[in-house]
C-alpha cells in the first residue's frame, strides 16, 4: 500500500530538515531521522502510541538522558513501533518522536532494578507513581527525534487528536499529518 502523499512530504521534510535529538540510547549518536517505516510497508493496520509525558521528561527524553518512559498500563505494540512524544502542560505540543525498543514488564520492585537511572527518576517519585499497582512496565525507546517545530494542541486538536492522560493509539496517517507538521 502507498502511503498517503502527507506521508511523502514528511519523508522529504525528514531527509532534508530535522533535527535529531543529541543522543540515541544505543550509541550516545544522534538518530538518523526517519519514519518508523519505509513506503514499501504495509501499514494500513498500523498503529502510533501518543504519550503524554510532563515537559522535563519530554526534554530528558530529547536530550537524551530519560531512555525508559513509565507506565502502569502496557501498550500494546510490537517493538519498533513509533511513539509520538506530546509534552503536557505547560508546553501542550508533540516536541518529538521514538522508536519503542521493547516493553519491560515486571512488579514495580523488579522494574525499578532493571532500569536503574533509565527512567531519569528517583525511587521517591518512582514509589509515588506505582503505589498500589501490581505491575510496572517500562517503555524502551530509542532513535529519538526532535521535532524542528513543536505541533501545539490547538494543530492536533484540528486533526481530530485529543492528547490523553497517559496515551493512547493513533492511526498511522495522522501520526503522519503531525509529523510533517512539525517538520515545518
Amino acid at each position: 500500500m502507498r502511503l498517503p502523499h502527507i506521508a511523502d512530504v514528511a519523508v522529504k521534510a525528514i531527509e532534508s530538515s530535522v533535527r535529531p535529538s543529541k543522543r540515541s540510547a544505543r550509541d550516545r549518536e544522534p538518530a538518523t531521522p526517519q519514519l518508523a517505516f519505509p513506503e514499501e510497508v504495509d501499514v494500513s493496520d498500523e498503529r502510533v502510541l501518543l504519550i503524554s509525558v510532563k515537559p522535563r521528561y519530554a526534554e530528558a527524553i530529547l536530550d537524551g538522558t530519560k531512555t525508559v518512559e513509565l507506565r502502569r498500563t502496557r501498550p500494546s505494540l510490537p517493538d519498533g513501533s513509533l511513539v509520538l512524544l506530546y509534552s503536557s502542560t505547560p508546553t501542550r505540543a508533540v516536541v518529538g518522536w521514538a522508536q519503542l525498543m521493547r516493553v519491560q514488564e515486571g512488579s514495580p520492585e523488579d522494574i525499578w532494578q532493571a532500569i536503574g537511572d533509565a527512567a531519569a527518576i528517583d525511587q521517591t517519585t518512582f514509589d509515588a507513581y506505582f503505589h498500589g499497582a501490581e505491575a510496572a512496565y517500562a517503555l524502551e525507546l530509542d532513535e529519538v527525534v526532535e521535532a524542528t517545530q513543536p505541533v501545539p494542541l490547538s494543530v492536533i486538536r484540528s486533526i481530530g487528536v485529543q492528547p490523553p492522560q497517559s496515551w493512547r493509539y493513533l492511526p498511522r496517517d495522522v501520526s503522519h499529518q503531525i509529523q510533517a507538521t512539525a517538520l515545518g
